[in-house]
């Protein structure tokens, strides 16, 4: 795979209202406080990571975003391609629509569809389509951005993700018994209880050069959905294991030359042991130093392959990632101490429901070679 720089990145969360202080409160080791919403099958209270309240519509969150990642720079966005990447669709409402009305019309889209048209339009990108591949949505956006540009289809990519607070999302997790009940987020512990949903946006642009201060660079990936199960990949982890050979097989990487993975880390029981069989799988007793990072983020569903991929590479750029502070319990060696170094070699693995499976490798540009 030809290489590509994200050029330029911004996020809202609940970590930080963007990027910057995403990074520093992480490197202070600092977590959000999650709010709460209640989950109605059993009438219990579940954690939800919100991000700070606003009185701007989703539009208006969006718009300020974009501006926010393009910066004040007059770059052209007619050979740019808009690629919107969420879990977010409204289904509920669409099938409403559709059996009220006896049928589907094209002006019935769902209302990401429509948004992406409205945000083509607004900033004049050249096209725009939308991605819902459950976790890898964001992950699958870079890569085919990444793909186009290479192809010289487009010479530029915006990829645009989010996931807002979702009734659907909210209750269908929790009557899964998938939602941590204790509110510790806690990826590979024997006591983990479950995932808490995060609220996010991010923003990235891609290039073939690298701008004037770019994030990273991926130098390649994969992504393929395992037909084994309607709901998981395989819990031997051979299907995560085959997906990570062939990330790092298109960007000529080998498994050794990898210093850090950022492990997907839901902490729910199915999820973790397939990753945790499939890193063994590739790496035997020898892993590199491993990372979680949706204990600061929440798990942002179709978002997180952008949000924890900027925020992995940001924070990497400006310092070191934090330990882990039960490391010692996990069923993973995850790393104690603060680690990390912008010229190591990242393998980032986003895992979703239903099987769909994705890794990127990359790299962090360090601020000394482009200040």
């Amino acid at each position: 795979m030809t290489p590509v720089y994200l050029q330029r990145g911004e996020m809202r969360s609940a970590l930080g209202a963007d990027l910057s202080s995403a990074v520093q409160a992480l490197g202070r080791g600092e977590r959000p406080q999650a709010g709460q919403f209640l989950l109605h099958e059993v009438q219990q209270p579940r954690p939800y990571l919100s991000v700070a309240a606003s009185a701007e519509s989703l539009d208006q969150r969006l718009d300020q975003l974009l501006r926010d990642t393009l910066g004040d720079a007059a770059l052209a966005r007619d050979d740019c391609l808009l690629i919107i990447a969420s879990t977010g669709l409204d289904i509920q409402a669409l099938e409403a629509q559709v059996s009220a009305e006896q049928g589907f019309r094209h002006e019935h889209s769902t209302p990401l569809d429509l948004l992406a048209d409205q945000l083509r339009q607004r900033w004049g990108f050249a096209d725009a389509f939308t991605l819902n591949t459950a976790c890898t949505s964001a992950a699958n956006g870079l890569l085919y951005g990444a793909r186009l540009i290479a192809a010289g289809q487009r010479k530029r990519a915006l990829v645009l993700a989010f996931e807002t607070p979702s009734a659907l999302a909210m209750q269908g997790f929790g009557a899964l018994d998938l939602t941590s009940r204790s509110g510790q987020y806690r990826p590979f512990h024997p006591a983990r209880d479950g995932l808490i949903l995060g609220e996010v946006y991010a923003c990235a642009l891609l290039g073939l050069e690298p701008g004037h201060a770019p994030l990273a660079r991926l130098l390649g990936g994969f992504s393929a959905c395992d037909t084994n199960s309607l709901t998981t990949t395989r819990e031997d982890g051979s299907h995560i294991d085959w997906v990570m050979q062939r990330a790092l097989r298109s960007a000529n990487r080998s498994p050794a030359e990898v210093r850090l993975v950022k492990l997907h880390g839901t902490a729910t029981s199915a999820n973790d042991h397939a990753e945790s069989n499939g890193m063994r799988r590739l790496y035997g007793n020898a892993l590199p130093a491993l990372c979680v990072l949706k204990p600061w983020l929440g798990h942002t569903l179709g978002a997180c392959g952008l949000s924890e991929t900027l925020l992995l590479v940001e924070a990497l750029r400006h310092g070191q990632l934090p330990g882990c502070d039960y490391a010692d319990e996990a069923m993973l060696p995850l790393t104690a101490e603060p680690f990390g170094d912008p010229d190591d070699v990242l393998l980032a693995n986003y895992f979703g429901f239903g099987g769909n499976n994705a890794s990127l490798v990359l790299q962090a540009c360090s601020p000394e070679t482009y200040p």
